[in-house]
């Protein structure tokens, strides 16, 4: 059976996308300087390394370019592309609006971190709200990620 979904969200993160493509740009450009050119210096990387680093670097912008968040009546589900945490809703203890300034979680992503001493699991974006979901039990106390519907989340989990 499949559970019916009562919100779902995507968060494109531009500045990710962007971030990650000039990478991606600037690995392609030093292959192709290489390949057409001349060599990257005396001791230069081989075509290969570049090549992987390419794709490397696309498969990782691409994983992280959206931030999914997907609440059923039986969990809820928060994932930059493959990499998802699913939160079984009776660990659920209370949701809130999360105060704290992103810069203190150390940027934007998927980050681990200490917040009036508990430990948070943060999945966030640039510029967005975030909620914080109190945990029944686990090595980290609360969840915490970007929406763009912070209070309907709060209304949902609460």
């Amino acid at each position: 059976m499949v559970p019916n979904n009562i919100y779902e969200e995507k968060i494109f993160s531009s500045l990710n996308a962007v971030i990650f493509a000039v990478i991606v740009g600037l690995l392609l450009y030093a292959l192709i300087y290489q390949l057409l050119i001349e060599p990257l210096g005396t001791n230069t990387a081989p075509n290969e390394f570049f090549v992987f680093m390419v794709l490397l670097f696309s498969a990782i912008g691409i994983n992280f370019s959206t931030l999914r968040i997907t609440i059923d009546y039986q969990d809820v589900t928060v994932g930059y592309g493959i990499i998802k945490k699913t939160i079984p809703r009776e660990k659920i203890e209370k949701c809130y609006l999360d105060q704290t300034r992103a810069i203190l979680y150390g940027g934007w992503g998927i980050r681990v971190g200490r917040v009036k001493g508990k430990w948070r699991l943060i999945y966030n974006t640039v510029g967005d709200p975030r909620v914080v979901v109190v945990l029944r039990n686990g090595w980290y106390q609360e969840f915490v990620f970007s929406t763009r519907n912070p209070q309907e989340i709060i209304k949902l989990l609460n």
